[in-house]
């Protein structure tokens, strides 16, 4: 990912409005306090809470989405959706080499 063109904050917003675009989805959550030393040692960004971006070089962007969904859909069905969405969104972006889109659900809303 070229930082002069496409900037980390930007495609944090990106993904996050990708996101929460999808049916079932309640809220983006939080990451957490314990990260792993992989992830001290590696150069990433967490502009927008519930989405880390890490840029592995060569390799590309790694996006984690943290979210958390709706009572009552089919949460394996939700994640699959926000994935392809957020992944689709990202890949259009030019100069962006995504990696990979992963999806932590860290809880259900009940309504």
């Amino acid at each position: 990912m070229d930082e002069r063109s496409t900037d980390t904050q930007d495609l944090a917003v990106l993904a996050e409005e990708s996101a929460l675009s999808v049916p079932g989805v309640y809220a983006l959550g939080t990451r957490g306090v314990v990260r792993k030393a992989q992830d001290i040692l590696r150069r990433e960004s967490n502009p927008v809470r519930g989405v880390r971006l890490t840029d592995d070089g060569d390799q590309g962007v790694s996006v984690d989405l943290y979210l958390i969904v709706r009572y009552g859909t089919t949460i394996p069905e939700v994640a699959w959706n926000v994935q392809k969405q957020v992944t689709q969104e990202l890949e259009a972006v030019p100069d962006v080499k995504l990696k990979e889109v992963n999806i932590h659900i860290q809880g259900v809303h009940a309504e």
